[in-house]
Order: structure tokens, then sequence, then C-alpha cells
């Protein structure tokens, strides 16, 4: 008895998270829909941006869910470990007298500055087994924002055999299950003409929240006149993702028709956001996104 009043109390606090504002238009892409899936939100907020992560019932707002609550985790100060647990109070009132102490998951932020611009990475790993079905399963997940705009990028695996551990900066990015998504609010339906249009760049991949290495370069977007294609590189160290042979459409979709497909946002393409899928396996996949400058 006690034990389901205290799950009928748990699903009643993630009621109280969600919202019923106007539903913005959401558009996403995903390495594996499985795993990952982009949607417009559920939980935590409502017609935003959101995931639905390993088949789950419920799309995750970004915004109001992982990321407002790491954030509030962090802005509460780590612990006398030095390491920042998200717990029940983070999530709301409700939720913190239901859950107390419990560390949830261990949680970072990376502000990565390129070019002037400041791509924000949220990162999480899960700590607990959700007690309820429709309660989300972030496992491990590493969440880029573009900077300025509703876009976001990143990668999520299950979690690991080590998940309850006290301290560890691995979010199981080694995992077969690992997957790069993107996903942002007001998709570009009708591309502008852009002419030499240059954006700022950032990749994530096997993301190391305390030891942060992305992917950076400026991609150059021509759109009009019959020249209709995104090029340039993302760099880090050695590795390179080269944008050759990548169009784009009517719609703000842009390709390379095998390992290289996303979209603009905004109206005027203001952003932009996709995923990079060659490489010899799922670990090589990058997630990418940047503002015009």
């Amino acid at each position: 008895m006690k034990r389901s009043l205290s799950r009928a109390l748990i699903g009643a606090s993630l009621a109280l998270a969600a919202s019923h504002a106007p539903a913005a238009t959401v558009l996403g892409g995903t390495s594996n829909a499985a795993n990952v899936n982009p949607a417009s939100s559920t939980l935590f907020g409502s017609g935003n941006v959101g995931l639905i992560f390993n088949g789950g019932s419920a799309a995750i707002d970004l915004a109001g869910g992982p990321i407002a609550q790491s954030d509030n985790a962090i802005n509460r100060g780590p612990d006398a470990s030095g390491n920042t647990y998200l717990k029940g109070s983070d999530i709301n009132f409700l939720a913190g007298l239901i859950l107390g102490n419990t560390q949830i998951a261990q949680v970072w932020r990376n502000d990565v500055v390129y070019n002037g611009d400041t791509t924000t990475i949220n990162s999480v790993r899960q700590m607990i087994v959700p007690p309820l079905p429709f309660m989300p399963d972030f496992g491990g997940l590493a969440i880029g924002k573009v900077d300025g705009s509703p876009v976001y990028f990143g990668e999520w695996a299950p979690k690991g055999p080590n998940y309850s551990a006290p301290d560890n900066a691995d979010l199981n990015m080694g995992s077969a299950d690992r997957t790069v998504w993107y996903v942002g609010e007001n998709p570009t339906a009708s591309m502008p003409t852009l002419v030499s249009a240059q954006y700022n760049v950032v990749g994530i991949n096997q993301h190391n929240p305390e030891n942060p290495s992305v992917y950076q370069g400026v991609l150059t977007a021509n759109y009009g006149s019959g020249n209709n294609s995104l090029t340039g590189s993302i760099v880090r160290g050695a590795d390179s993702v080269n944008f050759v042979n990548t169009t784009i459409d009517q719609h703000g979709a842009f390709t390379n028709n095998s390992t290289i497909s996303g979209h603009f946002y905004g109206s005027q393409a203001e952003a932009l956001a996709g995923i990079y899928t060659g490489g010899s396996s799922v670990q090589d996949h990058v997630a990418f996104g940047g503002a015009r400058q």
C-alpha cells in the first residue's frame, strides 16, 4: 500500500511539471528511432522540443526537464564530495518530498565558446531505475544547445553496468546502442536566399563532461541561383567531418545522401543541426549544431 501511494505521488509530481502552452513546430532526426525519437514534448512541458527515450510513452521536454533540472542541481551546488547530483527537489516540491535525498543522477554543464557563440552542453548520468514505467530512462545523456535558438543536438546511451556509482563521468557512450540525435523548434520551411552564410558549428562525440573535447568548424551555406550547398568541415584533433557534396533542399533539409543529414531552423535559417553517421561503428557518429554568424 505504501509503495503504491508513493508511486501515485511520484506520478502526480511529474504531472504537475507538465504545461499546456501552444505547441511549436518541432522537427529533428536520429540515428536510431527505437532509442531516441524527436517529438513534441508531453512531460515537463508541452508542445516544445522533446525526445522519447528507449521506446517510452512520454516525450521529455528538454528545456523544462533534464536541462532545467540539472541546472537547478548545479546552481544548488556540489555535495561534500564535490559531485553534483540531481535530487527530487530539483524537479519540483512534491518530488522533493517523495524522493528526499535520493541521488537520481550525476549532472554536469559545460559551456563551449567558439567564435563568440556559446554552446551549452548539459550531461546527465542516471543513477536509479525509474520507479514508474512512464518515467524517462535518461541513461547517459549529453545535450548541446545552439546559442540563441531552441535547437538541440547530442548523444544518448543506456545505463552502463556501474550506473549507480557515486562518481563516474562515463556516460556509457561505448555502448552499441549509442544514438546521436538533433531536434529543434521552428524548422525552416522555405529556404531564404543565402550567399556565403557562415555557421559556427560544434559537434558532440563520446562526450566526457569532466574533460570535454568537441568538434568545431565554420560551415558555409549557399542557397539560390542554382547553388544549394553546405560546405566546410568540423574538426577535433586529427578527426574531421567533411560536408562535401552536401546539398540543401527548398524546405530547409540538408544531406549528402549517405552519412550527413540535418535541418535549418528559423525563418531566415538562423541555426542548423544534424548528425553524421559515417565511420566504422556507432561510436564514430557525431551530433552537431550551430548558429549563423
